[in-house]
């Protein structure tokens, strides 16, 4: 199967997007990395978020590899007891799953946030 995956930080962006793409490359394989994107925090005040997708084949079902997503995310120091809209060490979401060019799964993210779409389409 292969996942997209939209990877996205404001605190110690670089750094972390680095540990992710790292970590990323130890599960999925055949790697495809975007350009990054800096956009404004969206619905709330603080520093630019630095964004990407990332791409990779897998044979993880969706919830097992959305498991080990969020064991990186908690390994960045992810706090998860903040509003929504916060500033974040690390954010990695599936946003796209294909099974032999059949779509499984699509997020909403895709059509609301220029950030997940315009790298997204840089790589598919």
């Amino acid at each position: 199967m292969k996942y997209y995956l939209s990877l996205g930080s404001n605190i110690n962006a670089e750094e972390n997007i680095a540990f992710a793409i790292e970590e990323l490359n130890k599960i999925l394989s055949n790697v495809i990395i975007s350009s990054t994107h800096k956009t404004k925090a969206e619905g709330f005040e603080g520093d630019d978020f630095l964004n990407l997708v990332l791409a990779g084949d897998s044979d993880l079902e969706f919830n097992s590899l959305n498991q080990k997503l969020k064991n990186i995310e908690n390994a960045s120091g992810r706090k998860r007891n903040v509003p929504k809209f916060s500033a974040r060490t690390l954010d990695v979401d599936i946003v796209l799953q294909i099974d032999e060019d059949e779509i499984v799964f699509e997020s909403d993210e895709i059509r609301k946030y220029s950030f997940v779409s315009k790298p997204l389409k840089e790589i598919i």
